[in-house]
């Protein structure tokens, strides 16, 4: 979906009584849901890595693809974690026909990705085209196949998706005319200036904006970071050896930590919310995984392969 919150209510409200009645623990339920539910914004299609690609003129292509390294190891890291949290689970036998049964009933869903980042990756289309490819198929898929829709809901579907696409645009105008005037006026030059009287080596300098914007997300939601910050950062990274597309991926990583931080961790507050369980409950969950996500950060940071490996 390219977003967090919306990954973790679309994939949460289903798993989480699932696996409450599997047996796993809630604490574990919680923190998986919600952790899983990050994966939104750095596995593409990703909300925050367009907006980064626009505000620093970054390829939103190459963004797309040096995500998915970074989000296979999270996602690895997580399932180890998980495998050795739940060893002691009892488990049922894997069963070939409930497998197809589920693949042939979420078939002309599973076949959306597949068409968005086959065609993205391959070239045939660009990320922009690839909306309107997306929009046709659902349509196509909601009318045609699943019917849960007709014909008459269409206008309402319309509006509401105009209303949010309107939040957004504003935001995206005046960020976009921001990074015009800092440029314009070069704020970025002088902050590279002003930082290089402080910092002496990329290490340093990645350490310090990796516990800022550890900070910053903790406080912000992650695109008004990504606004503010993007265009500010990106070019004193460049000064400082890292690939643009690279120090796209660091940000979006700690800003998705950032959404399982208090005290404007909105996974956390959605996750209240929608399941039912106090705040002080969800951060304990999230703990185990923020500690997981931090240290894939500093892979991430440290081994810059690991994005770059399907960009290059």
């Amino acid at each position: 979906s390219g977003s967090s919150i919306v990954t973790m209510l679309a994939i949460g409200s289903v798993i989480y009584p699932a696996m409450r009645e599997a047996g796993y623990t809630n604490k574990f339920a919680l923190g998986t849901v919600m952790s899983g539910g990050t994966l939104g914004i750095i596995i593409p299609p990703s909300i925050p890595l367009i907006l980064y690609g626009l505000v620093t003129e970054t390829s939103i292509v190459d963004l797309f693809r040096a995500g998915v390294g970074p989000g296979l190891l999270l996602v690895s890291l997580f399932a180890i974690y998980s495998v050795v949290v739940n060893r002691n689970m009892k488990t049922e036998r894997f069963s070939f026909s409930a497998l197809m049964h589920a693949l042939r009933d979420g078939i002309w869903a599973l076949m959306m990705p597949v068409i968005l980042l086959g065609g993205i990756y391959s070239g045939f289309f660009s990320p922009t085209e690839a909306a309107a490819v997306a929009l046709v198929y659902a349509v196509i898929v909601e009318l045609a196949v699943h019917r849960e829709i007709g014909f008459s809901d269409l206008k309402a579907v319309v509006l509401e998706a105009a209303k949010l696409g309107g939040a957004l645009f504003p935001l995206i105008a005046v960020a976009l005319s921001l990074n015009l005037i800092l440029i314009e006026n070069r704020v970025p030059d002088q902050m590279v200036d002003l930082v290089d009287d402080w910092i002496t080596s990329p290490v340093t300098f990645i350490i310090m904006v990796n516990l800022l914007l550890l900070a910053v997300g903790a406080f912000m939601t992650t695109a008004e970071a990504i606004l503010i910050l993007g265009p500010i950062l990106a070019p004193i990274a460049v000064f400082y050896g890292f690939d643009k597309v690279v120090f796209g991926i660091i940000m979006i990583v700690n800003l998705e930590i950032g959404l399982l931080t208090p005290p404007v961790g909105l996974n956390l507050i959605v996750a209240m919310s929608a399941f039912k369980q106090k705040f002080g409950l969800l951060v304990r969950a999230a703990i185990p995984f923020i500690l997981l996500m931090v240290f894939a950060l500093a892979l991430i940071s440290w081994l810059p392969q690991i994005s770059l490996f399907m960009v290059r």
